[in-house]
């Protein structure tokens, strides 16, 4: 039986629609990293600054990067189960790839961070001596 050319479009717009059930705010709370509360403190402080929720979330401390990290992965794993009943190998490598470069994202930011909290430390110490002289 031959197939519709825009069955394969469909397919991974299903797809698509079921991994996104699977919100990050949800696998948080299921995870136990965030409480009800604080999901909800963090989709309000989205919808006034229209920051990714992920941000929100390590902007407000309720999470670190790298447990952000885990999430998107499972998030994205979520995704590419779904996909290999029915897509080829292939996509699976392109999404491993993607987790894998913004792992290393996440942890240049975490470095850049440490640094600037490091300079800043030591900025206030000279102020601090400066003031006590």
């Amino acid at each position: 039986m031959r197939r519709h050319p825009f069955e394969p479009i469909s397919e991974a717009v299903t797809l698509m629609e079921t991994a996104a059930k699977r919100r990050l705010g949800d696998i948080c709370v299921e995870r136990g990293l965030i409480s009800e509360e604080q999901l909800q403190q963090a989709l309000v402080h989205q919808s006034e600054s229209g920051t990714k929720l992920g941000e929100v979330l390590v902007e407000l401390g309720f999470v670190t990067r790298v447990g952000l990290a885990g999430v998107l992965s499972e998030q994205w794993n979520d995704l590419r189960l779904s996909q290999s009943a029915q897509a080829p190998a292939e996509s699976s490598l392109g999404l491993r790839e993607q987790v894998r470069a913004l792992t290393a994202e996440l942890a240049e930011r975490d470095k850049r961070i440490a640094q600037q909290d490091a300079t800043i430390a030591a900025l206030l110490a000279q102020l601090g001596g400066n003031a006590a002289a």
